[in-house]
C-alpha cells in the first residue's frame, strides 16, 4: 500500500491505497512529496536480539518528477528518542523479497520515421536501456523476481512473449513501420492491463510486495482503436492463458475505466512531438496514477524514457536496527527535502517472534 506525503509548511495530506495497490497521486504541485512504497517492514533476529525497521519512499519536486533520495536530511525517533548513529545502518544493501512486473506499449506507426531525426530507433533503443536500467536497479537489494512484458501497434497490436532476464528487450524485435501503419493506442494498451492483470490475478496471495507498472509511449492521436479486427487469428503469449490476437474497438473512457479497475497497476505514460494529445494522454496516466510527460522534440526520446525510469529506480531505503527489550513501541521518521519536513510515525512490537507493525496506526503527515 502507497502512502503519499506532502512537505510543506503547515501542509498535509494522507492518501491511502487499496489492497495491495497504490494510492492516487498528490495534485498539489507546489511543495515536494514523498510517497512510501510500501508498508513499513519490521523485523526481529533471535541470534543478535536486534530489530529492525525498514521504510521504502520515493522523493518528489515541486513539479512531482522523482529526484535523488540523497537531498534528504533523515531523523529516526523511537519513543520520542533519536536513534543513535550505531542504530542507523546503511539500509542501500538490505535485500528485499519484492516483485516487480514492468510491461511496455511502444508506438510502432510509420509517423515514428518520420521525425527529424527519426524516432522509431531512438524509441527502441531507449526501451531497451529503460528495461536494463530498471531491471539492474531492481535486482540490488531486492530477493524477489522481475518480468518484462512489451507490446507494440501499428494497424494491429502485437505481443511479444514474456522477456527472458537474461537479455531482455534485446531479444525482441519491432519491424520497421510500414506506409499506412496507423495508430492504435488505446486497444494496444487496454491489451497489456489485461496481461499484467493476468499476472496479477496468478499470485496466489498478492501483497504489498507485489509491483505492476506500465509505459506507455506514443507520438500522435489514436485514430485507430475504434476499428474491430477481433477475427485476427489469436496466439498464446504466456503460461497463464493469456493470447494475443485481434482487438475489439477501445474509447478512451473505456481504458481508463479498465486501467481504475486495476489499482495495484500504475501507468506512466511518454508523449512525442507536437500532434498528440495530451489530455487524453493525461487522462490515461492519471487513471493509473502515475505520470505523463512530453516533449515536441524527437531527439529527446531518450530523455523521456529516462524521466519515467527514474520512477521505478530512485526509492530511498531507511530505518533502524535497535537491540529492543520485548514490548510495544512508537516510531517517527522525520524526512527533511528542500528545508520541509514531513513524518513518518506508526506503533511496532519489537524484541520477540512478534515482531511487526502495529496495524491501523500508520500516519502520514
Amino acid at each position: 500500500m502507497m502512502r503519499s506525503l506532502t512537505l510543506g509548511a503547515g501542509i498535509a495530506s494522507t492518501l491511502l491505497g487499496c489492497g495491495s495497490g497504490p494510492s492516487d497521486y498528490i495534485v498539489a504541485r507546489s511543495v515536494a512529496q514523498v510517497e512510501l512504497q510500501s508498508d513499513p517492514a519490521i523485523t526481529y533476529d533471535a541470534a543478535s536480539g536486534k530489530t529492525t525497521v525498514l521504510l521504502d519512499f520515493l522523493l518528489r519536486d515541486a513539479q512531482g518528477a522523482s529526484v535523488d533520495p540523497a537531498t534528504t536530511k533523515l531523523q529516526r525517533l523511537v519513543n520520542g528518542k533519536a536513534a543513535d548513529v550505531e542504530s542507523v545502518p546503511n539500509f542501500l544493501d538490505t535485500t528485499l523479497a519484492s516483485n516487480l512486473r514492468l510491461g511496455m506499449v511502444l508506438d510502432a506507426s510509420y509517423s515514428m520515421t518520420q521525425w527529424s531525426p527519426p524516432a522509431f530507433e531512438p524509441m527502441k533503443k531507449a526501451a531497451l536501456d529503460t528495461e536494463e536500467t530498471v531491471r539492474k536497479s531492481f535486482a540490488t537489494g531486492n530477493a524477489g523476481t522481475f518480468g518484462a512484458l512489451v507490446s507494440w501497434f501499428q494497424d494491429q497490436v502485437v505481443c511479444s512473449p514474456a522477456v527472458p532476464v537474461s537479455n531482455g528487450l534485446a531479444s525482441i524485435d519491432i519491424p520497421a513501420p510500414k506506409p499506412g501503419d496507423s495508430t492504435k493506442l488505446y486497444a494496444a494498451t487496454a491489451r497489456m492491463v489485461d496481461r499484467m492483470k493476468a499476472l496479477y490475478d496468478a499470485i496466489p496471495a498478492p501483497s504489498t510486495t507485489d509491483h505492476f507498472s506500465m509505459i506507455v509511449f506514443t507520438d500522435g492521436d489514436d485514430n485507430y482503436s475504434w476499428h474491430d479486427d477481433s477475427s485476427v487469428p489469436s496466439y498464446a503469449v504466456g503460461g497463464n492463458g493469456v493470447s494475443c490476437g485481434g482487438t475489439t474497438p477501445m474509447t478512451l473512457s473505456e481504458l481508463t475505466a479498465k486501467i481504475k479497475a486495476f489499482p495495484a497497476l500504475r501507468v506512466h505514460v511518454i508523449g512525442l512531438g507536437n500532434v498528440i494529445k495530451g489530455t487524453d494522454l493525461s487522462a490515461i496516466a492519471t487513471a493509473g496514477r502515475g505520470r505523463f510527460v512530453s516533449n515536441p522534440d524527437p531527439s529527446k526520446v531518450s530523455t523521456l524514457f529516462s524521466q519515467i525510469s527514474r520512477e521505478l529506480t530512485t526509492s530511498r531505503r531507511d530505518g533502524i536496527t535497535m537491540p529492543l527489550p520485548p514490548g510495544d513501541y512508537d516510531y517517527v521518521e522525520e524526512v527533511t527535502l528542500n528545508g520541509m519536513t514531513a513524518r513518518v510515525k506508526f506503533k511496532f512490537h519489537a524484541g520477540d517472534a512478534g515482531a511487526g507493525m502495529k496495524q491501523g496506526t500508520l500516519v502520514v503527515q
